[in-house]
């Protein structure tokens, strides 16, 4: 019988995991119009392989894009984990949703290991864009901050989950960045890396110009996202380059793919990023 798992606010009352080993992290993506072998349009099928992929390349951390896993009583990630022998994987970040006619955002959950077994803790996505009023400041900018503060400090790296990369402002007029509600302030030299996993391929300009400024003062920003997004024509739009983009001190990385032999019908591609490499 499964150990009945605890809700969000039991999860989020426990002390913040203290991540501080983070030097090599695999980033994974995939097409997620199509259903794999399960017949789910997930990473449950691959989720062993790639981990033990990744292993094998000596990451300590794996980063996938949201809409990880669907959210059922037949899939239990941490069982999952705890039951494969791998050594070097000590963190791997994923987000919960349930698949229909559209897509639901669940729980994004941090797994990480302490003292040889795995635990998780999860959070919540916020917000996806600004409203520049006073009420969206008072309700949703000042509590995002206060999370951060007291639950996203996850020792040498921090989230912000997909469209949250919006916390800073490309202003028109000045034609730069900047940090209008101060979240950077909120960060410490403790906490070079900022992950943003995201949902699909983000297309407004100012998006790789925010993540660019995000990096700056020496840290690493790295988003993952899933290919496939369609226009309002049904048209996909994907990139030539992988659903990746990564930036450390303001300039940006070009992490290839490395080759995988993961059975898929969904078009997964791996990167690897060791970050002692600047």
């Amino acid at each position: 019988m499964k150990n009945k798992r605890p809700d969000l606010k039991t999860v989020n009352s426990i002390k913040t995991p203290n991540i501080t080993h983070i030097k090599k992290i695999g980033i994974v993506s995939r097409d997620y119009r199509k259903k794999d072998e399960n017949g789910f349009r997930d990473f449950s099928y691959t989720f062993k392989n790639i981990l033990l992929h990744l292993n094998n390349q000596d990451c300590d951390s794996v980063i996938f894009p949201m809409y990880t896993l669907v959210k059922r009583e037949d899939f239990d990630a941490i069982q999952i984990l705890n039951q494969l022998r791998i050594d070097n994987l000590k963190t791997i970040f994923i987000a919960e949703f349930t698949d229909g006619i559209e897509r639901e955002s669940g729980d994004y959950i941090i797994y990480y290991k302490n003292k040889d077994e795995w635990q998780e803790y999860r959070l919540v996505q916020k917000f996806s864009s600004l409203k520049y009023t006073q009420s969206f400041k008072n309700k949703i900018i000042e509590p995002f901050k206060s999370e951060v503060n007291n639950q996203r400090l996850l020792g040498n790296c921090t989230v912000l989950l997909s469209g949250e990369s919006n916390i800073v402002k490309f202003s028109q007029t000045r034609e730069r960045v900047e940090d209008q509600f101060q979240y950077l302030d909120l960060l410490n030299q403790d906490t070079p890396i900022i992950l943003n996993p995201v949902h699909e391929r983000m297309m407004r300009h100012e998006i790789k110009l925010k993540r660019q400024f995000l990096s700056e003062q020496g840290r690493w920003v790295i988003s993952v996202w899933n290919k496939g997004k369609a226009d309002k024509n049904g048209k996909v739009k994907n990139s030539k380059n992988p659903a990746w983009m990564v930036f450390y001190n303001g300039k940006e990385k070009q992490i290839k793919p490395i080759i995988n032999n993961i059975p898929t019908q969904l078009n997964i591609e791996i990167g690897v990023i060791d970050l002692t490499q600047h």
